[in-house]
Order: C-alpha cells, then structure tokens, then sequence
C-alpha cells in the first residue's frame, strides 16, 4: 500500500497524521530557537550542563507522566485526549516568550518540562490509535512508515525555519508561531469521525461514585469529584500500570525488544546532549573560515550549525522511510532481525559521527544515520503492535517509551555534564558503542530464548 493509498482512503488517519505533521513543524521551529537561546544563556564553560538540563527538562516528564497516560489513553477518549493537550500546550508554548524577555534559563527548563508533560498524554494516545485507524498489517506498516518520514520531515522542515524566521523576525515570532501549530493540530483531530477502540473500564465506576459524598454524585466528572477520587485513581494508575509490565514480561519477543531499547536510550541520550553542541561548535567554526562573506552565518552562526544538523537528521528520516517500507515490506518473522542489524549500524554511525571534523561532514554523516534510524525504528514499531493486545496498547507504549526516556535522561545528565570536562567528541563515541552493543545484544536474546521474530 502506497502512502497515497493509505491517506485518500482513510480519513481519519489523514486527519491524525495532518495534525502531527503541522503540530511537529511548529515543535523543531521551536526547538532550534530555545536551544540557541540557552546556549546564549548559559555561557562558555556551562553549555553542555545547560543543553543538558533542557533535554532532561524535556524527556523527564514522560518518564514521570507515561504509566498515568497510558492508563488514561486505554480508559478515555484517546481523540478526546489528543484535542485537550494540543490545546493545553498552545498556551504553554507562549511561555518562551517570557523565558526570552527575562533571559532566563530556569523559565526555560520549566515551560519545557511542562509541555513534554503534556506531551506524553498526546504521544500515547496518538500511537495507540494508529491500530484503531488501520486495518491489515501493510497499512500498519505503511502507517508506522508515514509516521516516522513525517517526523523527518518536519525536524527538516522545522529545523530549517527555525532558523529562517528567528533571523529575520526574532525568536518570539518562532514561539507564538509554535503555539499557533497546537491549534491548528486539535483542529484537525477534533474532525476525527471514529475508531475502533477496545473499551476496557471507564474512569469512574459505579461503585466508585456511590462511595462518594452524595453532593460529589452529580451528574458529570467536576472537579470536586475528581479530588474525591484522587486516591482511587492514583491506586487504579499504579495497579494497571503494573499490569502492563507483566503483560510485557509474559512475551518473550516484548521483553527483548524492552531490553535493547534500554541500551538505545542510554546511549541515544549521549547523543541527544551532543548534537546541539556539535552544531554551536562546528557553525562558529565555518563562521571563523568564512568570515562575513555570508553575514546569516557571521550572525548567527550557533542557530545556523544547530540548524544545519537538524536539517540533516530531518533529511536522512525523510530519505530513510521509504527504504525502511522497503526493506521491511517482508515476513513479519523476519523484523527482529533487521531491528537488531540497524540498531547495531546506528551505534557504528554515531561512533563515526564523534570523528567528523567539519560541519558538513557531520551533516552528511547524520543522514546516513537516520537513514538507518527509520529502518530499526519502523520495524521495531510494527513489531510492538503486532504482538500487543489493544486492550494494552496505551500501557505498552506508554511503558516503552517511560523505559527510553528514563534511559535517555540518565545518560544525557552523564553526557552534557561530561562533555564540559572530556570533550563532546569522546563522550558521543561511548554512545555510539553502547548502542551498538545493544544491536548485537538481541541477536543473543534471541538466540537464547529461541524466538524467531
């Protein structure tokens, strides 16, 4: 099935992957003007703990966040889910504004943390609904496909405004531009019509609200009552979030897959420290080699090399999507293997990438990363849903990416504190191996455990 099949003759996933490819234009837009604004902020000697402490500000919140909202995407609405934090984080997004005027880095850290925490609601209900949206495993696939070169596409997108419209209008234009993308995202997923949603257990239960003060037992869920059930529902949230683990842990093939996305994250964080640092400090060495002979580098030349990389990583998605639909068109037995050889490849480019000396050097070799990236990525995500019941969908997912993030966050502390003392290049090298240690750890898992997957 052709992407072009796919979204003319399903509605509502057009109307689901519009709304993530305008809401994730607006979030790299975004992301390349904050990043350059801490960097600014931070000051020679403390960059790397400054980019650092705003990745973790951005990845912590799904950790803390995931397991309640995968119990919320599996009980609710998950459309109805996606609308609220798409409008909630139109209004966080403005915050930036603020972060700007007063020049302050703790702002920063905060209204990032506070939009990846509602970030993480929007994430696992938009995976778990991809299922609901599709129907045969080649539309899965397509799906999972035209999610990931979507995403790409817009780090390229975006990345490459970003650097566009801070230079010519400013960094506030970029952030009231960003909250701008929210809206027109809820827009579009208001207009989502129906799906195939498993119902496993509303929020309240009967006996539930009869337990409850009769002036909370009326009709709707205010806010009283919502304080009434606080207890109820955070034991619900620990009990089913539990479940989820164990229903993971009865599946050989799941628990694999959870181990090795553990080592991924804990080198990926390396990575996601790094690149910024490598983009500020290969921009202002062009900007030294070419002087004012090209003034927006001359300018600006820490958001035109943080640009430059991310416009290479969009780029190489965007390139690596439809090989990845290619190569992974096969045998769904056959996904694990190729999940575990491109995992073990993207480990080999990230040690590459430590070695490049020059700016577009590092950008080329980013392409032929993610490239791969959307190989591993695409196939473990297909792998994920095939194998996952959907009354646990939202708990799998939501598991899995509370599993990376808590990985990644440790790793980028490590990294960014690290790379003030060692170097960037020697740390991005040790989360190169560690990556490629996990790649060749599957092959071994799976061995052992005789799975042919």
């Amino acid at each position: 099935m052709t992407y072009r099949e796919l979204l003319s003759g399903n509605a509502d996933f057009r109307r689901l992957w519009t709304g993530q490819a305008v809401s994730e234009v607006g979030d790299w837009l975004n992301n390349i003007a904050v990043l350059a604004l801490a960097i600014q902020l931070a000051g020679p000697g403390s960059v790397g703990l400054a980019v650092a402490t705003y990745a973790i500000a951005r990845h912590l919140p799904l950790f803390l966040f995931g397991p309640v909202a995968g119990v919320v995407v599996d009980r609710v609405s998950r459309r109805r889910v996606m609308i609220a934090a798409d409008l909630a984080r139109a209004g966080l997004a403005l915050g930036f504004l603020l972060a700007n005027r007063f020049g302050s880095l703790a702002l920063i850290y905060f209204v990032g943390a506070s939009l990846f925490s509602v970030s993480a609601f929007f994430n696992a209900a938009k995976r778990a609904s991809i299922p609901n949206l599709v129907g045969s495993t080649d539309e899965l696939l397509a799906a999972n496909s035209l999610s990931a070169s979507t995403t790409a596409a817009t780090i390229a997108v975006g990345s490459a405004l970003g650097g566009v419209v801070a230079t010519a209008l400013g960094r506030d234009a970029v952030f009231v531009l960003n909250a701008f993308t929210f809206l027109a995202s809820a827009e579009m997923i208001r207009r989502i019509e129906g799906s195939r949603q498993t119902a496993v257990g509303s929020t309240l239960r009967v006996a539930d609200v009869e337990s409850l003060p009769r002036s909370s037992q009326r009709e709707g869920f205010r806010l009283p009552t919502a304080i009434c059930l606080l207890p109820t529902v955070l034991r619900r949230v620990a009990s089913d979030f539990t479940e989820g683990l164990r229903y993971v842990r009865r599946d050989r093939v799941l628990a694999a897959v959870f181990v090795v996305a553990g080592g991924w994250g804990l080198g990926n964080g390396a990575a996601r420290a790094l690149y910024s640092l490598f983009g500020a400090s290969l921009g202002e060495q062009a900007a030294g080699r070419w002087g004012a002979s090209v003034r927006a580098v001359a300018e600006r030349p820490t958001d035109f090399g943080i640009s430059v990389l991310f416009v290479a990583m969009g780029l190489g998605g965007v390139l690596g999507a439809p090989l990845a639909r290619r190569i992974n068109r096969g045998a769904v037995e056959g996904l694990g293997a190729r999940m575990g050889r491109s995992l073990a490849l993207d480990g080999c480019g990230l040690l590459l990438f430590s070695l490049t000396p020059n700016l577009f050097g590092a950008a080329a070799l980013l392409v032929a990363r993610e490239m791969n990236f959307a190989i591993w990525w695409t196939a473990q995500q297909t792998l994920l849903m095939r194998r996952t019941e959907d009354a646990f969908a939202g708990r799998v997912f939501a598991s899995y990416e509370t599993l990376t993030t808590l990985t990644m966050v440790g790793s980028i502390f490590v990294s960014g504190a690290a790379a003030d003392r060692l170097g960037m290049r020697a740390v991005a090298a040790g989360g190169g191996t560690v990556i490629m240690l996990s790649g060749l750890l599957w092959f071994v898992l799976r061995r052992r455990r005789g799975e042919t997957a």
